[in-house]
């Protein structure tokens, strides 16, 4: 990944100091597919490393994401959080997934995700909404397979669906 920090500011959030590895406020993190174009874009208005664990916590954030098998989706979500590892990003607090027009303009919403990078899959066990144009779907519990426009509602699933 390529980080493009706007803004760094001497001011941290209330984490031990001690735990605090980097800290970025208003950045872009890019991560380009092998053609050289972008594939994953991250933007957030601040990203902090945890040392005690190496994980990467992020605030308002929003991210893009784009195959020529899946098209676009943006995600956005108050909170995130990357284990050490980088192949996941965990994210909570209003998460909203926006497919993009050629895809049906599905809009996903739920309290928490996760992200995995490595496969195009996004997950969750909460209670979720989906919406395809006047359609609506609600369940427990979601799995999306990005690079193949697959989802899935795991239970409790009912769904109004409008001529």
């Amino acid at each position: 990944m390529q980080c493009s920090p706007a803004a760094t500011t001497a001011s941290r959030p209330a984490a031990a100091a001690q735990d605090r590895g980097y800290y970025v406020n208003t950045a872009t993190l890019t991560e380009f597919g092998p053609d050289g174009a972008p594939r994953i874009v991250l933007r957030a208005d601040s990203i902090e490393q945890r040392l005690s664990d190496q994980s990467v916590l992020l605030t308002n954030l929003e991210l893009d994401y784009s195959t020529s098998e899946s098209g676009e989706w943006t995600v956005t979500a108050a909170t995130g959080r990357m284990p050490a590892a980088a192949t996941a990003l965990l994210l909570s607090g209003d998460v909203q997934v926006t497919g993009s027009e050629a895809r049906g303009s599905a809009v996903i919403r739920t309290d928490q995700l996760a992200y995995d990078t490595a496969t195009s899959v996004i997950q969750t066990a909460e209670p979720v909404s989906v919406q395809f144009g006047a359609h609506q779907l609600a369940g427990r519990g979601l799995r999306v397979v990005l690079n193949d426009g697959t989802l899935r509602l795991e239970s409790n699933v009912n769904g109004r669906f409008l001529p």
